[in-house]
């Protein structure tokens, strides 16, 4: 048994760990801008009329819209940058260029009739960011990078029409596996000392249900849920104020989201609206665990986020309507205050709203092949005052200017091969 430390030993550990907690303050972990190119077009809309394996990600009631054999994959490069206030001596700086690369791969089969079959693979989330600056003459390299990797097979029902209800009903449901990789780094940049830790994690517990309605062939609603994930990410060895702690955990949260869509599809025009709510307030306060020498420590980090709403809206405009159609696309996208101006974190989005443009278009060979290409831009920032601080988080970030600026790149393509 270990024996009992010293008031002031815990109280030194304890501080020593509880540094760690700037790099756990992203603004929710999840980004408004990904998948897939046809989508992000529009805005990211896709609950009510994904018809493709992306709806792996979007709606795994969407798997029925796959005639035959479907495979899909699309990458994504976001680019941005983030200001914020990561020490006291060191306020509304900007960070280092975020450049961020994103894939999604998947496939899909239509069984029989009734059913359809899929299989997806994707980032879900991430965030981070890097700063550089000098203390007492000295460099200082502070980032953190956390990206959330996701295996999901799915399956959908597939009502043929009238069968049930009027109109075509399908209802999917996907297993979610999930992957964590959680770096954070602060000190010089050949030895960051005064934090170093490198953490995995995995989950086996997450689903995603959906479903879509289509009453007419021209209109279309669909709804999505996913549940609350936890993952523990661990490490044996980590650094902290230049100590090795050892059995070093910490939890992330990666909250439910519910969502609902609407599409109209005319002859050469379809506009999609989609709302999604996420339970970001499950990230309120979680905590960091480890050992130094024979001193356990578990210190409570601060969150503190809010529920967070986001609104999709696109509209498609087909050039065609033949063997040939060439899409053009345009979106908005707005996303709610999540993270507390009470606790800010200088490695993801600001306390504020921020408002995402995007534009798009491709070329659709008579349903067989398909390539699509969007771009979209993202932004947001606010000022957070001395008078705003919250109590308790001595090492959150600090008053000053927040904003984050990304520019995101999409190119998917798709073949689509009848059985």
């Amino acid at each position: 048994m270990r024996s009992a430390p010293s008031t002031a030993t815990a109280a030194a550990v304890a501080c020593a760990l509880v540094v760690v907690t700037p790099a756990v303050h992203a603004a929710g972990y999840d980004t408004p801008i990904l998948y897939s190119a046809r989508h992000q077009g529009m805005g990211g809309t896709a609950i009510a009329y994904v018809d493709d394996p992306s709806a792996t990600f979007h709606n795994p009631a969407g798997l029925s819209g796959v005639r035959g054999l479907s495979l899909l994959g699309d990458v994504s490069l976001i680019l941005g940058q983030v200001k914020s206030s990561p020490d006291d001596d060191a306020t509304s700086i900007e960070s280092e260029p975020v450049v961020a690369p994103f894939f999604l791969v998947g496939a899909a089969l239509r069984v029989h009739e009734w059913f359809s079959v899929g299989l997806g693979f994707f980032p879900v989330a991430s965030g981070g960011a890097e700063y550089r600056y000098e203390l007492q003459n000295n460099p200082i390299v502070d980032s953190t990078r956390i990206l959330f990797l996701e295996a999901t097979p799915a399956v959908s029902l597939n009502v043929p029409k009238d069968a049930w209800i009027p109109g075509e009903l399908a209802i999917g449901a996907g297993y979610r596996a999930s992957f964590l990789t959680f770096e954070r780094e602060r000190g010089v940049p050949s030895n960051p000392e005064l934090l170093n830790l490198h953490m995995n994690g995995s989950s086996f517990t997450g689903f995603r249900v959906g479903a879509q309605y289509h009453p007419i062939p021209e209109l279309g609603f669909g709804a999505v849920f996913r549940n609350r994930i936890e993952i523990e990410s661990q490490a044996d060895e980590v650094t902290v104020f230049t100590q090795t702690a050892t059995d070093a955990s910490l939890p992330f949260i990666l909250p439910a989201k519910l969502g609902a869509g609407a599409e109209l599809d005319l002859v050469r025009v379809r506009v999609a609206l989609d709302v999604e709510y996420a339970f970001q307030s499950q990230n309120d306060r979680v905590d960091l665990e480890g050992t130094l020498g024979d001193v356990d420590a578990a210190v409570p980090n601060i969150f503190d986020w809010q529920d967070g709403v986001t609104l999709r809206t696109g509209v498609e405009y087909r050039l065609l309507d033949g063997p040939r159609r060439y899409p053009l696309r345009v979106g908005y996208i707005f996303d709610s205050t999540v993270a507390s101006d009470e606790y800010p974190s200088a490695f993801g989005t600001p306390p504020a709203p921020t408002h995402t443009l995007t534009l798009g278009g491709g070329v659709d060979f008579g349903g067989v092949w398909q390539v699509n290409a969007a771009l979209a831009r993202r932004f947001g920032g606010t000022t957070v005052e001395a008078s705003d601080l919250g109590e308790g988080c001595r090492f959150c970030s600090y008053e000053g200017d927040y904003a984050i600026t990304m520019t995101g790149f999409y190119l998917d393509a798709s073949v689509n091969i009848d059985l």
